[in-house]
């Protein structure tokens, strides 16, 4: 059963095989897979609260800063005595946005894991430019989904005012 769906989707994805197809089809899934993210965290979690707590844990580590910085103990101490409610307050709201993750991150390895083999060794996108790290100028899946991933999450989490530094 399990090769009957495999062979099912290898041939679903035949017509995204070669390029230029296969550039776009990385970059819409790319897209889709932010978007899904950047909405289940809007959707689940409170953005405004959020924003509340990493202003405050902001404050703080600027005051912590200073206090370092101009070597004041008596300012030292005190930001020393909140560092613990803000360390907590930090870890809740992170734990938040990480139980958010675990709703997506078993759809999202599948798709990766089906893409991945149907891609294989092939060239999805070519750059026009050469960098070591990205293996020369011709892109195999991962390395293009993980450039359309980096280049579109960002913008996205700060359209729809997800993006962690709020």
């Amino acid at each position: 059963m399990f090769e009957d769906v495999w062979s099912w989707l290898m041939t679903l994805l035949e017509p995204y095989g070669q390029m230029p197809y296969s550039t776009i089809f990385v970059i819409a899934v790319a897209f889709a897979l932010s978007l899904a993210t950047n909405l289940a965290n809007r959707l689940l979690i409170d953005v405004n609260r959020m924003k509340s707590v990493m202003a405050e844990v902001n404050t703080w580590r600027k005051e912590f800063d200073k206090a370092k910085k101009t070597n004041d103990k008596q300012l030292l101490a005190k930001v020393m005595k909140r560092q613990k409610a803000i360390m907590q307050l930090q870890s809740k709201a992170m734990w938040d946005r990480m139980k958010v993750s675990f709703a997506y991150l078993g759809p999202f390895w599948i798709i990766f894991y089906v893409l991945n083999g149907f891609f294989k060794t092939r060239v999805v996108a070519r750059s026009p430019f050469s960098f070591p790290f990205l293996l020369g100028n011709e892109l195999p899946f991962v390395t293009w989904y993980i450039a359309c991933s980096l280049a579109l999450s960002l913008p996205l989490s700060r359209l729809l005012g997800t993006s962690p530094e709020m």
